[in-house]
């Protein structure tokens, strides 16, 4: 059967790469979201905590269950309010005013700050109204953030939106300290935002995503630091056979063999989650053999008779093929493919 590897070592290299720029593993939140961007959510979990991690982010209530077990704090990123009684570790993330009116009293939650990406958040005109609502609704404001919408980008925008989140922070401190609350966690750079930032100020902790999982989305100017691919998804051959020259493979038998030659067939598809190629522009796996016609829903065909074979171990190659981003590539692959630790 197909499966997908995951390298421990190189995971764990990525980590201590993004520590050292954090300034330390209790300054990271590993993003786990929608299965740790398809690596798997609990072998993922498991892998963060043995590493030393202590606080996750995930995209919603079902995801935050399943590993709830293992971290100080889960904070959930994008679901909508639950009535069901949820651990104490679990945190929401609220993304508007009516966010919070709509809280259970005493939940625990990270105030969302629109800064700039206009897609979620609390305007700067809402601060104060937002923080005495939180106040008459005892909820527990364990953070505050924002999200960027342009750190991985040759511009001044991530500077423009870290200004106007300093700006918001100092407006909340005051407030903070007149409400007599407990410390807040502070947080606003996502991977790219780490990777570009000289330091993290007074922030508790940077949400890191892509960049854990080995890959940067930095402008190829910016000075990168080595992350490494954790992920590789490998396909099972099904059977071998000899095409004859003339013979067509597969759907609408785009592939004609230009002599007699042995294919094997494999039991990827793009029902696993992967992109579907229609043959005319072959994919290329990881030792640099090219697919053989159109990808079926369970199947595609290759050259040769191994047993297994690498699809890719670095998703680059296959966003720039599919006109897409990195982050895809993993994201979209099957929850039912087995993952094992290497």
């Amino acid at each position: 059967m197909a499966f997908i590897t995951l390298n421990k070592a190189h995971l764990f290299h990525n980590l201590d790469t993004l520590s050292a720029k954090a300034g330390g593993k209790q300054k990271v939140m590993a993003v786990l979201k929608d299965n740790a961007y398809g690596h798997g959510l609990r072998v993922m979990a498991e892998l963060c905590f043995a590493y030393g991690l202590r606080r996750v982010a995930v995209k919603n209530i079902e995801e935050a269950m399943v590993i709830a077990d293992l971290f100080d704090e889960v904070l959930v990123l994008v679901d909508t309010v639950s009535s069901q009684k949820l651990p104490q570790n679990i945190s929401f993330s609220a993304h508007s005013y009516e966010m919070l009116e709509a809280l259970v009293e005493g939940e625990s939650i990270h105030l969302s700050l629109d800064t700039g990406m206009h897609r979620n958040g609390i305007k700067e005109d809402e601060i104060e109204k937002a923080m005495a609502l939180i106040v008459a609704k005892k909820l527990s404001l364990k953070g505050v953030f924002t999200h960027f919408r342009s750190s991985d980008e040759l511009n001044a925008e991530f500077f423009w939106q870290r200004t106007l989140f300093e700006r918001a922070k100092k407006r909340i401190k005051i407030l903070a300290k007149a409400y007599d609350l407990p410390e807040i966690s502070f947080h606003c750079c996502n991977s790219a935002g780490l990777l570009r930032t000289q330091t993290l100020g007074d922030d508790a902790f940077a949400r890191v995503g892509i960049a854990m999982y080995g890959y940067s989305t930095l402008h190829p100017s910016f000075t990168s630091l080595e992350l490494k691919p954790v992920l590789a998804l490998w396909a099972e051959k099904l059977s071998s056979r000899v095409l004859k020259k003339g013979e067509r493979v597969g759907y609408g038998g785009v592939y004609e063999a230009p002599e007699d030659e042995l294919i094997s067939t494999y039991d990827i598809g793009y029902g696993d989650g992967f992109f579907r190629f229609n043959g005319l522009e072959p994919v290329a796996m990881a030792d640099g053999r090219l697919s053989k016609g159109r990808m079926s829903m369970d199947s595609f065909c290759l050259g040769g008779d191994a047993q297994n074979v690498c699809m890719f171990d670095n998703a680059n190659a296959l966003a720039k093929q599919f006109k897409t981003i990195n982050y895809e590539i993993p994201t979209k692959l099957s929850s039912t493919l087995k993952r094992i630790v290497i």
